[in-house]
């Protein structure tokens, strides 16, 4: 994101703070005791309440969320690990994927290389992890039954010129984010810089097991629908970040520092693409994950970042099915899905951007 518009989120999330290759090791399970709320962190709307399901140890850092089998998995990335996947100067980081039980106690841990940031189920018995979001991307394969990983790489540089971020499996197609793409100079009418590369990939894995397969699947300047105005638009996707799957079946895109979700409907040859932009009291906002609530009773979890703490998130008397919520600069936001427009659920957060909803 750039300097520029952080600084402009950063006086919002002032102003809504004021108004309110590694190895696996196995944990036995322990009892994790009551942990405060941080008092920075407000509630904006009634009916809500939190608290925390869990902390990650140490200078850990929690990410993206996962719900496989009945466990909740986590990333836990050591900030000492660069994006590019480089170390910071005389340390040796070690990133994790932590696996919880449901009461938030630590069942087993995974070493991951890199800077871990996207987590992804592909079947019953094995999730897939990217790594290193800017540059020099890799996948872990993990088998959660064996108790077994595998790292691969791809076997030709990203043609977008950066790494992977998220990723999502729909129809039996693993999608990734194509992060941190090479851009255009900026320009009046586009200040974050200009897109004509891959945002989006299919993945495949290769018969050799040891190295996947890119292929773009969406172009950072493809036209799209504007969904509130319902006008053809040319995308101009500078930062493909998260992805989630929405109700109706379409993959999504957010595209952060453009504040921008992207929807694509029967990804292929025959797809049909729409662009929602995001706002918050009339600005442009960034977030990060967005999920929409199941029907039946559920919870959310939230990955605060910056506070190292994963939150449990409960809506009374219940979340309506459909809503969609997403993280992003200190906040939780409920997010209009016809017009773009969020309201604050939480503010005061650090940096919340893993989401997702567990059935109760």
């Amino acid at each position: 994101m750039t300097p520029k518009k952080l600084a402009c989120v950063a006086g919002l999330v002032s102003t809504l703070a004021a108004c309110g290759g590694g190895s696996s090791n196995s944990t036995p399970p322990s009892s994790t005791p009551a942990i405060a709320v941080p008092a920075s962190v407000a509630a904006a709307l009634p009916g809500y309440k939190i608290s925390v399901f869990a902390q990650v140890p140490g200078k850990l850092r929690p990410d993206d969320l996962l719900l496989h089998g009945s466990n909740i998995f986590a990333i836990a990335q050591d900030n000492n690990n660069n994006p590019d996947g480089t170390a910071v100067a005389g340390t040796s980081p070690q990133s994790e994927v932590i696996e919880y039980d449901m009461n938030g106690n630590v069942v087993r841990t995974f070493n991951v290389p890199g800077h871990p940031d996207g987590l992804m189920e592909f079947d019953s018995h094995t999730v897939w992890v990217s790594t290193n979001e800017d540059a020099n991307p890799m996948l872990i394969v993990i088998d959660t039954t064996a108790n077994t990983q595998q790292t691969l790489t791809p076997d030709a540089t990203p043609i977008h010129g950066g790494g992977l971020d998220d990723m999502k499996m729909l129809n039996g197609v693993v999608y990734a984010a194509a992060s941190n793409p090479a851009l255009g100079a900026a320009t009046a009418t586009a200040p974050n810089g200009v897109s004509s590369v891959p945002s989006l990939y299919s993945v495949t894995l290769n018969p050799d097991h040891q190295t996947f397969h890119l292929t773009p699947a969406l172009m950072g300047n493809a036209m799209a629908t504007n969904i509130p105005t319902n006008t053809q638009v040319t995308l101009n996707m500078t930062d493909p970040d998260s992805m989630a799957i929405d109700p109706s079946g379409n993959l999504v895109v957010d595209s952060q520092q453009d504040s921008e979700l992207v929807f694509i409907a029967n990804p292929g040859a025959n797809q049909s693409v729409s662009v929602l932009p995001l706002t918050l009291y009339g600005n442009g906002w960034p977030v990060d994950d967005t999920r929409w609530a199941p029907s039946g009773n559920s919870f959310m979890l939230l990955a605060d970042n910056q506070a190292q703490l994963i939150y449990r998130i409960d809506a009374t008397p219940g979340f309506t099915a459909g809503t969609a919520y997403s993280a992003g600069q200190g906040t939780v936001l409920q997010v209009n899905t016809s017009t773009g427009a969020m309201t604050p659920v939480f503010t005061g957060m650090g940096a919340p951007h893993g989401l997702i909803f567990v059935g109760d």
